[in-house]
């Protein structure tokens, strides 16, 4: 099984709005976000992500962050091997 992992600077802060008159800053300039392809592709392609927070939600597309992305590929491998007990 393999999937990767794509990890966003954020280069113009993300801001979770609650519906008050203030809104909080969620992500900083800097800060590192981690998502999943599926979520890397719907920001690749231009879409503007909203994702609800215990407060409010967040709203995010790809000019929130650095052009360049840093990819992990992971595999895992399950298997079964004997001890050699007799």
């Amino acid at each position: 099984m393999t999937h990767k992992e794509f990890k966003l600077t954020v280069k113009k802060e993300i801001i979770e709005n609650a519906g008050y008159a203030r809104q909080a800053v969620r992500h900083k300039v800097g800060d590192v976000m981690i998502v999943d392809e599926n979520m890397f592709d719907m920001i690749l392609s231009g879409n503007t992500i909203e994702k609800t927070t215990r407060e409010g939600y967040i709203r995010f597309d790809k000019y929130n962050f650095e052009n360049e992305v840093q990819v992990t590929t992971i595999t895992v491998e399950y298997g079964v091997r004997k001890l050699g007990q007799r």
